[in-house]
Parts: C-alpha cells; sequence; structure tokens
C-alpha cells in the first residue's frame, strides 16, 4: 500500500526548538494530517534522538496517528554539498539518500565517501531553483537511486509541500537489494 511521506523534515526547527513534549507533537502531528500526509522522517542535523522521541510520543500519545520515521541528516563528504538523510524504517532497515544536491557533477564522488546510498532528492522544497533536475535523474538512474520528493522543512507549514508516494515494502525491498549488491 502507498504512503504519503515526506521523508525529510527538521521538526526541532520548525517548533522553533522546542522540546517534543504532547503539546508540540500535537502541532506537528496537525501540520502533516493538514498536507494529508501518512507520515515523515524527522531528520535533524547530527541528531536522531529528537525524531526517536517524537515517534514515541506518537505511538504512547497519539495512538499512533501518523507514521514517524527518525532518522538524521549528516554531511558525509568534503563540503556542504555532500550530505545525506539516513532514516529507520519500520522494520528498523537503514534507508540512506543524498539531500539538496544542488550540484550533482559531487556525487560520483560522494558515493566513494559512503556506501549503501539508496535515494536521492530530485526536488527539495528549500532548495529547488538550485537543482538540475535532468543531471539528477541522470545520476539516479546511472546508480540505480529511488528518486524522491521532500519539503526539508524548517517550519511546520512547509512539511508537506514536497512528498512522496511509497510502499514502505517496496521501499526495503529496494534498500536490501542495494545492500546485497556493495
Amino acid at each position: 500500500m502507498k504512503l504519503k511521506l515526506d521523508l525529510h523534515t527538521h521538526c526541532l526547527e520548525a517548533t522553533r526548538f522546542a522540546e517534543p513534549t504532547i503539546e508540540i507533537v500535537g502541532q506537528i502531528l496537525a501540520s502533516v494530517k493538514a498536507r494529508g500526509l501518512d507520515g515523515i522522517g524527522i531528520a535533524e542535523h547530527d541528531n536522531r534522538e529528537y525524531g526517536c522521541k517524537v515517534k514515541e510520543i506518537v505511538e504512547r500519545h497519539f495512538d499512533s496517528a501518523v507514521l514517524i520515521i527518525p532518522g538524521r541528516e549528516v554531511e558525509v563528504g568534503y563540503d556542504q554539498y555532500e550530505q545525506m538523510v539516513e532514516l529507520c524504517l519500520p522494520d528498523g532497515t537503514p534507508f540512506r539518500f543524498w539531500v539538496h544536491p544542488a550540484y550533482p557533477a559531487y556525487y560520483p564522488r560522494g558515493f566513494n565517501c559512503v556506501g549503501g546510498i539508496h535515494g536521492i532528492e530530485i526536488n527539495n522544497g528549500a532548495h529547488d531553483a538550485q537543482m538540475n533536475k535532468p543531471a539528477l535523474m541522470k545520476v539516479a538512474e546511472k546508480y540505480n537511486l529511488i528518486t524522491l520528493s521532500n519539503s526539508d522543512a524548517h517550519h511546520l507549514g512547509d512539511i508537506g509541500r514536497h512528498y512522496n508516494e511509497i510502499d514502505l515494502d517496496e521501499l526495503t525491498a529496494h534498500v536490501r537489494s542495494v545492500v546485497r549488491s556493495y
């Protein structure tokens, strides 16, 4: 079953760096639901714990009303243009993808920095103007990457401006096939 998922959000920044309380998580969920999403990936900069705390609160106090996929955004290369998000899918499988790749010429070098990349953003709500979509599509095809559209939301109102329709079982199967090919 396909789900509407925005896999690249920064809810800590979107809530003005508020700790995840029931009230704060309720605000996040209201934004997710307002866009008609089934879930989000929370990828704070170098911080996986925030997304894990939000997920725990959603499960405990909101009856798992939406899917929360915790993760983090990290720099993996030589400069600010080589960043990836690593999410922990519901079955525990790590899903890694290049984010806001404004300069796709860097990415072949980036693939040597980190193995096991599974996807690449071709739409990013915060960086669309700088992205060369035809070049990114060529990179995706060459490396068998899932193409993604994400918001990169740093404000609650931006969550879901871009999203993906993804079947989690198919995503997990793709991730596992890429891992076996290394």
